[in-house]
């Protein structure tokens, strides 16, 4: 789902990478539109590093995004593989396996950039 991001949004997405200087791809020259797919595609150098900016979020913001996934208004459909294996398990990991369990399967099933 595409979707302008809100204040909220943003303060996440420059805790989880504070060398975001622009809300822009310089890729595409297309708005970011989600949190996890800028931080996954083009600040984490690899998995390992996108968990690790993972970590910094507290529970409530984790969770807060995990709850925009499961309500369709975060997309993970751009997630390389190995970055919505790390979602997954650090949702697992959190204790909460029927969110995990959710997000694997909408994962799955796709949907896309958006």
């Amino acid at each position: 789902m595409s979707r302008t991001l809100t204040e909220e949004d943003i303060r996440l997405l420059e805790k989880l990478a504070p060398e975001c200087t622009s809300l822009t791809c310089t890729k595409s020259a297309a708005e970011y539109r989600s949190i996890l797919a800028p931080v996954a595609n083009h600040f984490a150098k690899d998995a390992d590093d996108f968990a690790s900016r993972l970590q910094l979020l507290t529970d409530e913001e984790f969770f807060g995004i995990v709850a925009l996934i499961r309500s369709g208004a975060e997309s993970i459909g751009c997630l390389p593989v190995e970055c919505a294996e790390v979602l997954i398990s650090e949702t697992m990991k959190k204790g909460d396996m029927a969110a995990a369990n959710e997000l694997y399967a909408l994962y799955e099933m796709g949907g896309g950039c958006g």
